[in-house]
């Protein structure tokens, strides 16, 4: 009978280590499965098109660095943005100031620069308009599909924000 006891008691010590390892096994799954990692972002971290859609702020004076807002007016563009994965765009902007002329109706590439991205998802878009330096700082959202940006150009006091969404 004593014998029987100890294999009874080894049988039941092995099933509730068996159900202790499923019952660990599961909550690590649960765990990997919840847990979201931090996102490590580069260059590559933007390809292809974007899709972009501001409204932005222009000073109706000549070229004043932060004049009064009473002097601004607004423009419209819709864009459209190409990152190679390495550092350059391209942009194609339609662009209608003040509710007036609509400048590049075809969507011809009128802008080309270069990009930055830290790890942290922040990062720089920079080119030039005419002898002006442009400049967006944008944060990468969505997993990569979806820019918030702002930007204000010192030379012109052009400011403008907005979201650029991955096509």
């Amino acid at each position: 009978m004593k014998n029987e006891n100890i294999l009874f008691a080894s049988h039941m010590l092995k099933l509730r280590l068996v159900k202790s390892s499923l019952v660990l096994g599961i909550v690590a799954l649960i765990m990997q499965v919840s847990v979201q990692r931090a996102q490590a972002f580069d260059l590559s971290s933007l390809t292809g098109n974007y899709a972009d859609s501001y409204e932005a702020f222009v000073p109706s004076n000549s070229h004043q660095v932060l004049p009064p807002i009473s002097t601004y007016s607004p423009y419209f563009t819709v864009a459209l943005w190409t990152f190679d994965g390495a550092g350059g765009l391209t942009g194609r902007l339609v662009l209608n100031f003040g509710g007036g002329l609509i400048a590049n109706p075809d969507f011809l590439p009128i802008i080309t620069g270069s990009y930055t991205v830290d790890a942290n998802g922040t990062g720089t878009m920079n080119w030039m308009v005419g002898n002006d330096p442009a400049r967006r700082h944008f944060v990468i959202g969505n997993g990569g599909n979806d820019l918030k940006y702002i930007s204000t150009n010192p030379t012109s006091g052009i400011q403008s924000l907005g979201t650029k969404v991955k096509q």
